[in-house]
């Protein structure tokens, strides 16, 4: 399952949920041994303003596509 955090053109931070670790919840994994409230499937970070795309990972390990959108690009002359 890929997971993509969406933000906007001039954020810098993010705060999201794990959807992997939210849709495990109530599952044999939250039964053995796997505390998956909300709170620690949160995830928080920050892309630079420069940068369209990012990688994070939740507490978990699963790995998170951060991309920016609504951008403007530079039109050529």
């Amino acid at each position: 399952m890929s997971q993509h955090v969406w933000v906007g053109p001039e954020a810098v931070e993010y705060e999201a949920s794990c959807e992997v670790c939210l849709s495990r919840r109530g599952t044999w994994a939250d039964r053995y041994g796997w505390s998956l409230a909300v709170d620690s499937a949160r995830v928080e970070g920050r892309l630079r303003r420069d940068a369209d795309v990012g990688f994070t990972t939740c507490r978990r390990g699963h790995r998170i596509v951060v991309r920016r959108v609504g951008r403007r690009f530079a039109q050529a002359v």
